[in-house]
């Protein structure tokens, strides 16, 4: 699984079934990339793809029960290698990391629009 797979399906376990434009909204992703993204998780049978009821021009995407064993797999993985990263940093140095990082995150979606 790449770290972009990774991302959608943690989107997807966290926020639910939704369109493939809002799940390129929260990843950040243009049109083209999403559907790309979701055309290779669809190959693995990670999830689905439906039109919408309420807009057929739109495609809902959920995630299958077939990714729940490998998203929890992979976040044993994630884990580990986040924890050796902040490996010998204080709580309140991940705090002020948290907080910086989160203000970066929002000043480039600031950018995009």
């Amino acid at each position: 699984m790449t770290s972009e797979q990774w991302g959608a399906i943690i989107v997807l376990l966290n926020g639910g079934a939704m369109t493939q434009m809002h799940l390129g909204e929260q990843l950040c992703l243009e049109k083209s990339s999403v559907s790309r993204l979701v055309n290779g998780l669809e190959k693995r049978g990670w999830v689905e793809r439906a039109k919408n009821l309420k807009d057929n021009r739109q495609n809902i995407v959920t995630p299958t029960q077939k990714v729940l064993e490998t998203a929890e797999h992979c976040a044993v993985i994630a884990r580990r290698i986040l924890e050796e990263a902040q490996r010998g940093m204080t709580e309140d140095e991940m705090l002020v990391f948290r907080s910086l990082l989160s203000k970066t995150i929002k000043n480039l979606k600031k950018l995009q629009k």
